[in-house]
């Protein structure tokens, strides 16, 4: 319960009152690093921190329970910001900060560490899912590096809850008629939650080089499918070689992309699960080409218009009720968010140099999370889990490069 006094910024909507009722017994919080490559005093941080939440005001909430139905709060502190020793590797940090929970007040649901590295620096940012995705947060350390390098942003407005602008969505009649694939009860088979304990959870983390970056791009246009269904591909091939009949991975589906919703800090989501079969694992392109398929037909507008709908109509009530959803509904080998091709500020190309993430646990035995995002040219992946697969991102890598070498350039053994 909140004793904060702010003012209501709105109510929680349904999907964020699950999240909510999730997290009073299961944490999850998510974060993301820029690499900068100057010096950043820890004063000029807090001081963009400060600009970055009125910019983006859930960033500067906390959440009041005692509210009917739970509402958002103005949170009466700043950001807080941890500077810590010189040399210090990003890694440990965020591997960290999956141990220590945001609690829901006195806010706000967001906390910043600073890396100092000599001339360069490392900034993690840590958000709690009550108040945004990865893409979310994705928007703002993007935003923070673009004060950090000196562009002033006007405040922003409050964003909706995701059911309003879903029930606006516009689909054509059409595409009701359509007749999703029958359901395998293997891949809706609920997972098992794990009790927070505040274990520190194993992390590995890889960067593809531009040239191989460039090569996987090219490749998955050439063969009709996308980045994405790519790397859900490949992890799934590294399941299957090391023994896994059937293997499901979980995508959360960004709905600013799949329904034209605004770039917002906030949650804008939804979980969309794809399958394969041992065999499946022979012919990489032909298994990508089916999960591209897969992901679109889940992705369709009226496809998360009739989620949102049905969200708002069987919201939970309680934590139990969230944790039964969650685990029906994210249950997987391993989930994949994927951020895509980040663009920083017109005049931060100098000053970032890379970014990682989104790394986060969500409680459920035996999960993989892997956290993707390009900038430079050069796609990085960031795994968190409990459950450590020697070299599995490495491995997922081998794949990719495989899978787009050309006859005798020697790709296959990287």
């Amino acid at each position: 319960m909140t004793t904060s006094r702010g003012e209501v910024v709105r109510p929680l909507g349904a999907f964020e009152r699950t999240i909510d009722f999730y997290m009073r017994r299961n944490p999850i919080q998510f974060s993301l690093v820029a690499e900068i490559d100057r010096h950043i005093p820890e004063a000029e941080l807090t001081a963009a921190l400060a600009k970055l939440s009125r910019r983006h005001p859930l960033l500067a909430v906390t959440v009041d329970h005692a509210a009917p139905g739970a509402v958002y709060r103005q949170a009466g502190h700043a950001i807080p910001v941890t500077t810590l020793p010189e040399g210090t590797p990003w890694q440990a940090v965020v591997a960290a900060e999956q141990t220590r929970p945001i609690p829901s007040a006195p806010g706000p649901l967001v906390r910043a560490a600073l890396l100092t590295r000599g001339r360069r620096c490392a900034i993690v940012l840590t958000f709690a899912h009550r108040i945004a995705d990865g893409v979310g947060g994705l928007r703002a350390l993007l935003d923070l590096v673009a004060v950090l390098d000196g562009e002033e942003q006007a405040p922003g407005t409050v964003p909706e809850a995701q059911e309003d602008l879903l029930a606006r969505v516009v689909t054509p009649p059409d595409a009701m008629t359509d007749s999703p694939p029958p359901d395998d009860p293997r891949l809706s088979a609920a997972g098992e939650l794990a009790p927070f304990v505040g274990h520190l959870p194993h992390l590995q983390a890889l960067a593809l080089d531009q040239e191989l970056t460039a090569r996987l791009v090219l490749r998955c246009r050439s063969e009709s499918t996308s980045v994405h269904a790519a790397l859900c591909a490949a992890a799934a091939v590294v399941f299957h070689r090391r023994g896994r009949e059937f293997v499901r991975v979980l995508t959360p589906v960004d709905l600013r992309r799949a329904a034209s919703l605004p770039d917002e800090v906030v949650n804008r989501f939804v979980g969309a699960r794809t399958a394969s079969e041992a065999h499946e694992a022979d012919d990489f392109w032909k298994l990508a080409r089916g999960t591209r398929e897969s992901l679109v037909r889940q992705r369709a507008p009226h496809a998360l218009k009739a989620a949102g709908a049905q969200l708002t109509e069987h919201a939970p009530a309680s934590g139990e009720e969230a944790e039964a959803m969650m685990a029906a509904a994210t249950a997987a080998d391993i989930q994949i968010t994927n951020l895509g091709v980040a663009q920083p500020w017109k005049h931060s190309g100098s000053t970032l140099t890379a970014l990682w993430g989104p790394a986060q646990i969500t409680q459920l035995r035996g999960e993989h999370v892997l956290g993707v995002v390009t900038v430079g040219g050069r796609l990085r992946m960031t795994e968190l889990t409990h459950d450590p697969v020697a070299g599995l991102v490495g491995d997922i890598a081998a794949v990719l490069a495989e899978a787009c070498a050309e006859p005798g350039d020697g790709a296959d053994r990287a």
